[in-house]
């Protein structure tokens, strides 16, 4: 007789609080390592930069590059994050209401369909 192993699926169960509370922080820390290159992007798209000393075109990464080293210059590391924290007031909240708002979807939806939900709200 052959028997076939099945593992254990443990379901975790998640409050509308836990939901929220982990969407933001995740959000959080991504806008918190992406800033910089977020900052370095807007500055290209504007243009609101000058060009490097030798008044010639740069690829793009020479360019990010510069601009990064040129605001560390000027502002020091904490220039890098200039700004952050009225993004982060922006994103996290957006984004933690987002995930908060899709789980309950979720959870609607199976109970419409008269499925048994995963979620705990």
């Amino acid at each position: 007789m052959k028997t076939l192993y099945q593992p254990t699926i443990k379901v975790l169960l998640l409050s509308s609080l836990d939901v929220f509370i982990i969407g933001a922080v995740a959000k959080a820390i991504a806008t918190t390592v992406t800033y910089p290159l977020q900052t370095v992007q807007s500055i290209l798209r504007f243009g609101r930069h000058r060009l490097n000393p030798e008044n010639r075109t740069l690829g793009s990464l020479r360019n990010v590059l510069y601009l990064l080293h040129q605001r560390v210059r000027r502002f020091g590391i904490m220039g890098l994050y200039k700004g952050l924290e009225a993004k982060l007031l922006q994103t996290v909240l957006t984004a933690a209401l987002m995930f908060l708002v899709y789980e309950k979807l979720t959870a609607a939806t199976f109970t419409v369909m008269g499925l048994k939900s995963a979620h705990k709200h």
